[in-house]
């Protein structure tokens, strides 16, 4: 009689066990494709990044996953069409840097880039370095500077958009130098390199990734690294180093959900994603197109998400660059 009701206890909670199981998995795998929305231009390292790890996501999740661009405003049309998107795991954003400071230059801007989101993981860094034109008479920063006091207003840097993270890291240098520059905005980061080739324009910040086959071959030449010296380029300075404390560009990529997205599923998600990263072939092709990748926990991305913002919202408003 004991055994009988043993057994029956036994029953009734593993059956409980089940119940539970099939509810939290339920929680955590929603019905209906996985979108990854890229608020930027096809063909970028963070559209790059979301096509590599979507079939492996997709195979992961058990979940057709969706890669789809919404380019547009710095990014700001892609990213508010995710903060207001159904916080159900359903849709997320891959973003790059410049995410975290489109408040400081678009006050009208119609989310928070911080509170509007939940952080789901950092998926990548990227190194940025200060590239020249090859028929400016300058080697390094220090020669760069002293060429652009002797001509004022006849230096140009570009960049692949007006708020993009490489027309800030242009500004702020020339701010801290004190050099008097005009900025040209460009289509994309591609779209500036003719023209600087060419001498049309003079310099640029941009990703190791994209300038390097124009270093290689000459066609470009690298002044500084952004914020640590490149393994590849190990006798060339930093910005800092080269006499300007302080300075440190580099870019990143993370994906994000909507605010309110249920913290199970946020937790499959940067489980699935980080293993997908880490997948040799995808980490390859990243590595390869000038990325590191990271792969952090939501509470680390979140952590720098806040402080980026804080650090940025400050310099933006010194420099007085608004785009409102």
């Amino acid at each position: 009689m004991r055994l009988h009701k043993v057994f029956k206890t036994l029953s009734a909670s593993l059956a409980m066990l089940t119940l539970t199981a099939g509810v939290a998995q339920a929680q955590t795998a929603p019905s209906g494709p996985l979108r990854i929305v890229v608020p930027y231009a096809a063909g970028g390292l963070a559209d790059i990044t979301a096509r590599l790890i979507a079939e492996p996501l997709s195979s992961r999740l058990n979940q057709s996953v969706v890669v789809e661009n919404r380019p547009g405003a710095n990014g700001s049309i892609g990213a508010a069409h995710v903060a207001k998107a159904a916080p159900d795991g359903n849709t997320i954003a891959l973003v790059v840097s410049s995410h975290a400071f489109g408040k400081a230059l678009m006050p009208s801007l119609p989310y928070d880039p911080v509170k509007d989101f939940t952080p789901v993981s950092l998926v990548t860094r990227t190194a940025i370095v200060l590239v020249a034109a090859p028929t400016l008479p300058v080697k390094d920063v220090p020669e760069l500077v002293a060429y652009a006091k002797q001509h004022p207003n006849e230096l140009t840097f570009a960049s692949p958009g007006l708020g993009s993270n490489v027309h800030i890291y242009g500004q702020w240098f020339a701010d801290m130098a004190g050099l008097k520059m005009s900025h040209v905005p460009y289509k994309g980061s591609a779209a500036a390199h003719p023209d600087l080739m060419a001498g049309r324009t003079h310099i640029v910040f941009d990703t190791l990734g994209a300038v390097q086959p124009h270093i290689a071959g000459g066609r470009l030449k690298l002044l500084a690294a952004g914020a640590l010296r490149l393994p590849q380029y190990p006798n060339v300075p930093t910005v800092a180093e080269a006499g300007y404390p302080g300075f440190s560009a580099e870019s990143w990529g993370a994906v994000l959900a909507p605010a309110g997205t249920p913290q199970a599923r946020v937790r499959q998600l940067n489980k699935e994603i980080v293993a997908a990263l880490n997948t040799p072939a995808i980490k390859k092709r990243l590595e390869d197109a000038g990325a590191q990748v990271v792969g952090s926990t939501p509470e680390e991305l979140g952590t720098l998400l806040a402080a980026e913002e804080k650090r940025f919202t400050s310099l933006i408003r010194d420099m007085g660059v608004k785009l409102d």
